[in-house]
C-alpha cells in the first residue's frame, strides 16, 4: 500500500450523554495519503468504507464502549485523502488502527479502487453528502459489518414508484391466511407496550408501540448481534427536546415480522442520537418504536392488565358493544389519532379540548399553555423532567387540574405535564390541537383501537378509579446497562425529600427498603416513589467507592 500518514489533532466536538457510563471511542484526525486512480467510484466506494466505520463502531460490546471515553462518531472531524487505492485495504488499514473487528465481501470490492479529498470535516457531513447519491445494502452479523452491495440512488426510484402505485403492498397480513386475528404477551415499562419485531430476519427487537408514529424508528441497538437493513438515504426530521433537528437514515423494502403478522416494502427510519437512550429510563432493552403501519389495517385490541395485544381483521371483527363501554369517534391528520373531550382545570373551569392520543406517552395528559388561554398551569406544581425526544432531555412542569371527561366518565384530578420546549409548543399549536392523552389513562381501560372506522372503544377496569400519583422522591433513577440489576441516580431536584436525605446524581443503588438492588427492576423502584405520602424510604448507595445509608419521607406537593 502506498504511504499513510496520520494526523491528530484536539478540535473534535464533545458530545455528553449523562445517561450513558461512557461516550462512544474517540476518532482521531487521520490524514490518508494515496495515488493515481479513476474518479468514477468515489461515492460509492467511500460511502461503503464510512458506513463501515459508523456500524462497526455501533456494533461494539457495551464493555468496550466504556472502556474509552470520547465523542459520538458521527461528530469527529476526519481527513482523507486517497488516490487510485484499493478500498479493501483503505478498510483494513483503518479498521487495524482503530482495533475493530471487520468483514466484507472480497469479491464485491475486488478491483475498487478510490480517489477522494476531504478535508477536516465531521463524518456526519461526509456521510450526508456521499448518500445524497447512493443508498446501501449491509449487515451485521455478531458484531461483525459485513459490506454486501451498494445501489445507486437512481435504482431506487423503481422502489419508490413501486410503492406509489402498489400501496397495498405496503401493509401487514397474517403469516396464516386463514386466521382473523392473533394474540400475543407484550412487556411493559412506565406504561408503556413493547412488542417483539424482527426486520429482514434480524434478531428479536423490542419496539415501543406507539400511535404518534408514522414510520417504524430504530433508535438504539442493545445487545443486537444481526440486523440487516435495505437502501439506506438520509433524511431530516425533527426531534422534541433541548436538542436540534436531527438526520434519520430511511431504509425502504424491508420485511417485517410480529408474532403471527409478516409485512413487505416496508419503510423505517433509523435514528442515530447518542441522547435518545429510551433502554436506560426503562430498564429494559429498547431497539425503536412502531405505530400506524401496524395500527391501520386492523383492529387492535389492547389489555392492559394482563399485558396481551390482540390483532383482528376488520371485516371479520364483531364490535359488541358492552353497558359501559365508552366509544369515541377518531379524527386523523397526518395519520395520527385525536379525539375531543373536555377538561376541568384546577379552578373548575371546563374547557374543550382535542388530544392526540398516544400509546407512547407514560404520562396522563400534556397540554400547552399557548393553545387557549383558559388552560394554565396550576397553582401547585413542580419544574421536573418530562422524559426522552428524539432531540434530547424534555423538561417543563407538572401539577394537578380538576379532571377530564373519557365520554360519560369524569377522572378526577389527573397529573398534567405542560412542556417548556418551544418547538413541542409550536407544533401543538400548529395541529390546532391542545395536547396529549397518554397512557397513564388509557391503562385504565381495556382499548380497542379501530383505525379502518374511526374510533376508539374504552372499556373500564378495576384501575379506572385509581388515584393517580407521581415520583414523591424528588430525584429519578435510570439503568445504564438495561437488563443488569443497575441502578443510578440522576436529576435530584432541590429541596426535595431525596435532596435533604442527601443523595447525589450517579448515586448507584445497593439497596431500597431492604431489598437488594439485585432483586429490584427499575419499574419496580418507580412503583415504590410513586405509592404513597409519607411513606419511609431507606437506601443504600455507593459513592465513589462507599456505601452510604439514609432514610426519607415520600412528599406529596401536590
Amino acid at each position: 500500500m502506498n504511504t499513510m500518514k496520520r494526523a491528530m489533532t484536539n478540535n473534535c466536538t464533545t458530545h455528553h450523554n449523562h445517561l450513558a457510563d461512557g461516550d462512544l471511542n474517540r476518532i482521531q484526525q487521520e490524514t490518508i495519503n494515496y495515488k493515481e486512480m479513476k474518479t468514477q467510484l468515489i461515492k460509492a466506494s467511500t460511502t461503503i468504507f464510512l458506513v463501515a466505520l459508523l456500524w462497526l463502531f455501533s456494533a461494539l460490546p457495551l464493555a468496550a464502549q466504556e472502556e474509552k471515553q470520547g465523542d459520538p462518531i458521527l461528530e469527529q472531524n476526519i481527513s482523507l485523502y486517497a488516490e487510485n487505492e484499493s478500498l479493501s485495504k483503505v478498510i483494513e488499514q483503518i479498521c487495524t488502527y482503530l482495533e475493530l473487528d471487520y468483514s466484507y465481501n472480497s469479491k464485491l470490492l475486488e478491483g475498487k479502487n478510490i480517489t477522494l479529498n476531504i478535508s477536516n470535516k465531521p463524518i456526519r457531513y461526509v456521510l450526508e453528502k456521499l448518500m445524497e447519491d447512493f443508498y446501501l445494502i449491509f449487515e451485521i452479523e455478531n458484531n461483525l459489518l459485513v459490506v454486501r452491495d451498494y445501489v445507486p440512488l437512481r435504482e431506487s426510484v423503481d422502489y419508490e414508484e413501486k410503492m406509489r402505485l402498489e400501496p397495498s403492498k405496503n401493509r401487514f397480513e397474517f403469516q396464516n391466511s386463514g386466521q382473523k386475528s392473533v394474540t400475543f404477551k407484550f412487556k411493559s415499562a412506565s406504561n408503556l407496550i413493547i412488542i417483539p419485531v424482527m426486520i429482514n430476519d434480524s434478531d428479536t427487537l423490542n419496539f415501543i408501540l406507539d400511535t404518534g408514529v408514522r414510520y417504524p424508528i430504530i433508535t438504539e441497538l442493545p445487545y443486537v448481534n444481526k440486523l440487516n437493513l435495505n437502501l439506506l438515504h438520509p433524511v431530516d426530521i425533527k426531534g422534541l427536546g433541548e436538542g436540534e433537528s436531527l438526520t434519520a437514515y430511511r431504509s425502504g423494502n424491508n420485511t417485517m415480522k410480529i408474532d403471527g403478522l409478516v409485512a413487505w416494502n416496508q419503510e423505517v427510519h433509523m435514528v442515530i442520537n447518542d441522547d435518545f437512550q429510551i433502554s436506560q429510563i426503562l430498564g429494559i432493552p429498547v431497539h425503536g418504536l412502531i405505530g400506524f403501519d401496524l395500527f391501520k389495517d386492523f383492529v387492535v385490541e389492547i389489555d392492559y392488565s394482563n399485558e396481551k395485544l390482540t390483532v383482528i381483521d376488520p371485516d371479520r371483527y364483531r364490535d359488541r358493544v358492552r353497558n359501559k363501554d365508552i366509544v369515541m369517534p377518531l379524527h386523523f391528520e397526518h395519520n395520527k389519532p385525536y379525539v375531543r373531550t373536555t377538561i376541568m382545570t384546577d379552578d373548575n373551569e371546563e374547557v374543550p379540548v382535542k388530544l392526540l392520543v398516544d400509546t407512547g406517552a407514560s404520562d396522563a395528559i400534556w397540554l400547552s399553555t399557548k393553545s387557549d388561554e383558559r388552560i394554565d398551569i396550576p397553582e401547585n406544581n413542580i419544574e421536573t423532567f418530562l422524559g426522552k425526544g428524539l432531540g434530547g432531555d424534555l423538561y417543563g412542569r407538572k401539577g394537578r387540574i380538576g379532571g377530564i371527561w373519557v365520554g360519560p366518565l369524569i377522572l378526577t384530578e389527573p397529573i398534567v405535564a405542560f412542556p417548556r420546549n418551544e418547538m413541542i409548543e409550536s407544533l401543538i399549536v400548529a395541529n390546532d390541537r391542545n395536547g396529549t392523552l397518554g397512557a397513564e389513562i388509557l391503562k385504565r381501560f381495556f382499548v380497542t383501537l379501530d383505525y379502518p372506522n374511526h374510533q376508539i372503544k374504552l372499556r373500564p377496569t378495576s384501575k379506572v378509579d385509581d388515584d393517580f400519583n407521581y415520583n414523591m422522591s424528588g430525584m429519578e433513577v435510570y439503568n445504564p446497562m438495561p437488563g443488569l440489576p443497575i441502578y443510578t441516580i440522576d436529576n435530584v431536584r432541590k429541596d426535595s425529600p431525596a435532596y435533604h436525605a442527601g443523595l447525589k446524581e450517579n448515586d448507584q443503588i445497593l439497596s431500597l427498603n431492604n431489598t437488594s438492588h439485585k432483586s429490584l427492576s427499575l419499574n419496580d423502584i418507580n412503583l415504590i416513589f410513586q405509592s404513597k405520602e409519607d411513606r419511609k424510604i431507606k437506601m443504600t448507595v455507593l459513592r465513589d467507592g462507599t456505601e452510604i445509608k439514609t432514610s426519607f419521607h415520600l412528599e406529596k406537593i401536590f
